[in-house]
């Protein structure tokens, strides 16, 4: 018998936009979603790493918590090594191809 109780994921709801941050020993970040927000660290890559190996593991978390392909915009930050996505639900091959127009 069930309880009736949603699913955490359905309680959050959809996602909205994602913030990464570079502290001195990890990669940290914010998925914000309608109803709520999911945060934590990266395990991979480490800190001194690259800021698109972090976007693209911050993407795949993204994705993971939300169940559901995701496409990302990101923009970097008035803040030193901060970076804000802006979250789309539509996985990107049904996106237009900017480059053609």
């Amino acid at each position: 018998m069930g309880s009736g109780r949603k699913h955490w994921r359905d309680r959050l709801g959809t996602p909205k936009t994602v913030v990464l941050y570079r502290t001195p020993d990890v990669w940290r970040f914010a998925v914000h979603f309608a109803g709520g927000i999911a945060d934590g660290y990266l395990d991979q890559p480490s800190a001194g790493s690259e800021p698109g190996e972090a976007q693209t593991a911050a993407h795949a978390k993204a994705e993971e918590l939300a169940g559901q392909p995701l496409t990302i915009s990101w923009e970097e930050s008035d803040k030193p090594d901060w970076w804000t996505g802006a979250i789309t639900t539509e996985p990107t091959e049904l996106m237009p191809n900017s480059a053609t127009g």
